[in-house]
């Protein structure tokens, strides 16, 4: 009966997570939520029954151990697989280029919002439930990246926009691998994961947005020409990340890999 722990659970990627693990009934299946009463509602609406919710804010190392405080009762095994899906994005600066973003004064909060939630808060979650990973039989670790903070990629897609996620995704990356550097005598694998291009969004996309996207998709089929064009749905990526996650070992600790298993991000 393997266990997961899903933070950041509310929507997107990580309510999907939810959805994909309810359908084997032998997981145990733990989402985290700064509002666990509306992911409640939209899971009882989806007759999607077999998940506990717990309240956390990863911003919040307090809200972090508060939480694992509340799932150590429900693990008494410990917890096989920790996902930390939670990450913070400002779509109103995303698509500036650095050059017209320095002279935002919105800057300095943006920065500093996304490293209390993608940097300090993945450590606040680690810090958290680092000690029902040591209990748990598989002591697997994902934290969700993006193939934005890969170098190359932004150079050869000549890519300038989303600075402070890419950024700090970036840096993300480099937490992933010292935490690999210290847990690793413990048996402990934690990886970076690019979940992919995913539709993630409720809403329907701005004229504006379907033009950017327009634009950049010649130029990531010339990247990945296996590529097909079209964004992945979220399910679609969580079983393509539950099969990396499932096909690593204590050997590819502290990597950083698409959804592919490699670094073809899309």
């Amino acid at each position: 009966m393997p266990s997961y722990l899903i933070v950041g659970a509310s929507r997107g990627l990580g309510y999907q997570w939810l959805q994909t693990l309810s359908l084997n009934p032998s997981n145990t299946t733990i989402g985290l939520a700064r509002a666990p009463s509306s992911v409640l509602s939209r899971l009882t609406k989806d007759k999607i029954s077999n998940i506990h919710l717990l309240p956390g804010d990863i911003s919040s190392h307090a809200s972090m151990l508060s939480a694992a405080s509340s799932a150590s009762r429900l693990l008494p095994n410990g917890l096989d697989y920790l996902i930390i899906n939670a990450a913070y994005k400002s779509d109103a600066l995303g698509p500036l280029p650095p050059t017209a973003l320095a002279k935002s004064l919105s800057l300095q909060e943006d920065m500093h919002q996304s490293l209390n939630v993608n940097i300090l808060g993945t450590m606040y979650a680690l810090d958290a439930f680092l000690p029902l990973v040591r209990e748990g039989a598989v002591k697997k670790v994902v934290v969700v990246s993006s193939g934005r903070a890969d170098c190359d990629f932004v150079l050869k897609g000549n890519d300038p926009l989303m600075f402070t996620y890419s950024v700090m995704k970036a840096a993300l990356n480099m937490v992933v691998a010292k935490y690999a550097a210290e847990l690793k005598s413990d048996d402990i694998a934690i990886l970076a994961l690019s979940p992919g291009l995913v539709n993630t969004k409720e809403t329907q996309p701005t004229e504006e947005e379907i033009e950017a996207y327009q634009g950049q998709v010649e130029l990531f089929r010339g990247l990945f020409p296996k590529w097909r064009g079209t964004p992945m749905t979220t399910e679609e990526s969580v079983e393509a990340q539950i099969k990396v996650i499932e096909s690593v070992g204590i050997e590819d600790t502290g990597r950083f890999l698409s959804h592919w298993g490699n670094k073809e991000w899309l």
